[in-house]
């Protein structure tokens, strides 16, 4: 699901590190907690199912005077639909909150980002959400949850994503594109420099530079597939897309003679910045093919 730039290596165990005892399955914090994230502010107790988790937590959320309006709430949008646990009323804000029972494997992290997306896309685009956790909760997903350039358009990417249709994965990225940067997009060499540059851009905003902001598989992905698409469709002739999992990476391109890696070069690109330019690769990739004797 996600893959990092520079590991910044944690305490052995600290996704599961217990947290403090209190006296109820929510502690009970006064003062300005409306001000600050749940997540610092309400302690869920372990061994409540999420069903009982949840309950408690609207509870105590009515009880510091939220206003709840509904529970399990459906939301939908153009790339699917969710249903997020809690949904309340702030102001003139709204606030949607994810309520998780179990640890932060894989599949949690993917269903918490599929329904962030969806969240994204819908109507309440713009709405706070907010994550609750009996364990702590990664870095990255509450980065990803949040609504900076960088989370929102990785976002847009995650339903899209597909190791298996790269094609589709190459549209996800294009549309992606025109939605967050106003980009018409062509599958054209020419296009990769600026795509770089606004990644970039993004990806550091927030950031100090001797860190980075969390990298989704769907975003290495997407710009790798939309960039091997570019060699794809301009390079005689066409190649093919295959799995090459001993390789490392996902998928790769095949052409009669030589094998093209658009993924793996935008994960350095990714991890290194311009030096590792995918927009070199691709237009050096092209003229290389076809200068090829043919046959």
């Amino acid at each position: 699901m996600f893959w990092r730039r520079r590991k910044r290596k944690a305490p052995e165990g600290e996704t599961l590190r217990a947290r403090p005892r209190v006296a109820g399955p929510l502690a009970d914090q006064v003062g300005d907690s409306a001000e600050r994230p749940l997540a610092e502010t309400m302690k869920l107790e372990r061994g409540l199912s999420r069903a009982a988790a949840i309950s408690r937590a609207a509870e105590e959320l009515r009880r510091r005077g939220e206003e709840v309006v509904e529970l399990f709430k459906e939301v939908s949008s153009p790339t699917g639909q969710a249903v997020v646990p809690i949904y309340l009323r702030r102001g003139e804000e709204d606030v949607f909150i994810e309520v998780q029972a179990d640890a932060w494997e894989e599949k949690t992290v993917s269903t918490t980002l599929r329904t962030a997306a969806v969240l994204r896309s819908s109507e309440y685009s713009g709405a706070i959400l907010e994550i609750l956790s009996v364990y702590p909760v990664p870095e990255e997903v509450r980065y990803l949850c949040g609504r900076s350039p960088a989370a929102l358009f990785q976002l847009d990417l995650v339903l899209s994503d597909d190791p298996e249709r790269p094609e589709a994965c190459a549209e996800g990225f294009k549309s992606a594109a025109e939605r967050h940067w106003g980009l018409n997009l062509a599958y054209e060499p020419e296009e990769l420099s600026l795509i770089e540059e606004l990644l970039v851009a993004a990806l550091a905003e927030g950031y100090g530079d001797d860190q980075h902001a969390p990298i989704l598989d769907a975003l290495a992905r997407g710009l790798g597939c939309y960039a091997g698409e570019i060699l794809r469709r301009h390079a005689p002739p066409r190649g093919s897309w295959r799995d090459v999992v001993v390789w490392g990476e996902d998928l790769m391109l095949d052409f009669p003679e030589v094998t093209a890696d658009p993924i793996g070069k935008t994960r350095a690109f990714l991890e290194n910045g311009p030096e590792d330019s995918v927009a070199y690769y691709i237009s050096y990739a092209i003229e290389e093919l076809k200068s090829q004797p043919d046959g």
